[in-house]
């Protein structure tokens, strides 16, 4: 009864059903692969319980083996601090299973595998065997990059802003080291044998999926980085692409920047049409990113001034606002997800956010509202949102909530001034004529869509410029950077995201409909015309750092 009952937990699926999707999987790579005696291997990672993620890995990674014959290597595990930190249930005799029907020739069980060597002082280079030879050593990571690692994984697991003062002092970070450490060294063997094709992963930040990422970038082996929305959408870092200025995803930021300087802006004229519907679908968003404002929530009907006058003054009241003096929203983030894994301004996202509110204490010409991060008790333990709330509860012109007490027809109507680090709210707001300065950088930052800042003194300059603009009745957000906006919105939400029927919409879900419908796609629709294939290719062979639903470089591709 357990495997079922595990089945049901981790997966929440039937176990029938399950089955014959196995059955089908395995039925259709195997004539859709055939064998291969390569001595090359692609290591993709099962790291998330959702099979959601998998499915988007392995279906990625196989399209890539259509390219460059090679064998499939799967990393999965789980770990005590990992598993109390996210994991409901993780069970890695069913990744295998999923593993072997998506053809792989090996699984690892990281932690199985690095858990010895964790727990001795004296131990070396930890040896992985790979199709029944050892892999010799690879070049270890650098200290401070292994430090940063360790900090950022024990800020996650044990929901924390910060790490400890004195690290030395906590089992718990003791442990996170130790641990990173046998990682390493095991992924510099794994990726570091010049036999590698390319590392497929879910993920880029912490330990077990972010060490992957420093090994594969040392080693010179492209990172394929698929994500969690939408139907099929994927970056990639080759390394020819690679500059080694910046972490993996301020290499992207860099390089989807300049992709859509040249694919998307330069032919707004012919992409205007599409990037206004999208835009008018994204008021109404089911799907993530705004994954937390869904339903009713997430309407945004405001269809002119007057509309967003009247709604203005029935929010601006319930919040104890006056409707005739700017509001400035604060988005606060996940405040332990991924510290440190893109540039940012200030040392810690909580920094940012009790600086801020420090800042707007003594800036009481305008009102401010804080919100939390949807997802707030996923990622803090400490209680550190309420903190700065109550420090501040008696500012009248600041109001801390929860984000979800507020429907984006209520934040849209309020709002004058957003201000983030990294949030979504950075595409969004300014897609409706919301300007929007951020602390740091995100993968559409160098689109030109808000205020980018890279510094506490450029921050602190930013936002008092701001204040006395909208004080002076002055527009702070251009028409082009509207545009860009709506652009953006049409390159993430359509342009990238493809339409396979191998990974249907994030959005198909109890699991029973999602692998019912995968099954019926390797049963029934012929791989020639699944599109994941040429896409994957296009990507792979130009070197491209996003995968694209159309060819963006012909004439009329974006049609």
């Amino acid at each position: 009864m357990r495997g079922k009952a595990v089945l049901r937990v981790w997966l929440g699926a039937d176990k029938k059903e399950f089955e014959a999707f196995l059955e089908s999987a395995d039925v259709y790579w195997r004539k859709n692969l055939g064998s291969t005696t390569s001595q090359n291997y692609l290591v993709v990672e099962v790291f998330h319980q959702d099979i959601r993620v998998a499915m988007r890995n392995l279906s990625v990674a196989n399209a890539i083996r259509r390219i460059v014959p090679a064998q499939l290597v799967v990393v999965t595990g789980v770990e005590q601090m990992w598993h109390e930190a996210l994991w409901t249930e993780f069970d890695v005799k069913l990744v295998e299973r999923i593993a072997a029907a998506y053809g792989a020739s090996q699984v690892i069980d990281l932690y199985r595998l690095v858990e010895g060597p964790a727990s001795s002082a004296t131990a070396g280079a930890v040896p992985v065997e790979l199709f029944g030879r050892t892999l010799p050593p690879g070049t270890p990571v650098s200290e401070e990059t292994l430090a940063e690692f360790v900090s950022a994984t024990y800020c996650r697991v044990t929901k924390r802003p910060r790490p400890p003062e004195n690290p030395g002092a906590d089992p718990r970070y003791l442990r996170r080291q130790a641990l990173a450490r046998a990682i390493s060294s095991a992924y510099d063997a794994l990726l570091g044998s010049g036999s590698v094709v390319a590392l497929v992963t879910s993920h880029v930040d912490y330990d077990h999926w972010g060490l992957a990422v420093d090994s594969a970038r040392r080693a010179g082996v492209p990172v394929v980085h698929t994500q969690q929305t939408g139907c099929l959408k994927a970056y990639a870092l080759f390394p020819e692409n690679d500059t080694g200025e910046h972490t993996f995803r301020g290499e992207l930021t860099h390089q989807i920047g300049a992709f859509f300087e040249q694919r998307v802006w330069s032919r707004r004229n012919e992409v205007r049409r599409n990037a206004e519907l999208v835009a008018w679908r994204s008021k109404v968003n089911l799907g993530r990113p705004s994954w937390w404002r869904g339903g009713a929530s997430a309407s945004v009907d405001i269809t002119n001034s007057s509309e967003r006058a009247r709604l203005r003054t029935h929010f601006a009241a319930r919040l104890g606002f006056d409707p005739a003096r700017p509001v400035v929203a604060v988005f606060n983030h996940a405040v332990s997800d991924a510290p440190g894994t893109n540039h940012q301004s200030f040392p810690t996202l909580a920094d940012w956010f009790a600086e801020t509110a420090q800042f707007a204490s003594t800036a009481t010409e305008v009102q401010w509202l804080f919100q939390d991060h949807p997802s707030q008790f996923r990622y803090d333990s400490t209680d550190f949102f309420d903190s700065v709330a109550r420090r501040y509860a008696r500012h009248r012109h600041m109001v801390f909530q929860p984000s979800k007490d507020l429907s984006k027809n209520g934040l849209w109507s309020l709002v004058d001034l957003g201000v983030t680090v990294r949030g979504s709210v950075s595409n969004e707001l300014p897609a409706y004529g919301i300007p929007v300065i951020q602390a740091g950088w995100s993968e559409w930052s160098e689109c030109s869509l808000s205020t980018v800042v890279n510094d506490p003194e450029t921050y602190w300059k930013a936002l008092d410029a701001a204040i006395s603009a909208m004080l002076n009745g002055e527009e702070i957000i251009s028409a082009e950077q509207v545009e860009r906006a709506r652009l953006w919105l049409w390159f993430y939400r359509s342009a990238t995201d493809l339409f396979t029927p191998q990974v249907p919409h994030w959005e198909v879900w109890p699991a029973d409909y999602l692998l019912r419908a995968v099954r019926t796609s390797f049963r029934h629709i012929e791989s020639d015309a699944d599109p994941v294939f040429e896409a994957v290719e296009r990507m792979w062979t130009r070197r491209e750092p996003v995968l694209t639903r159309t060819d963006l470089q012909v004439p009329g591709g974006v049609r």
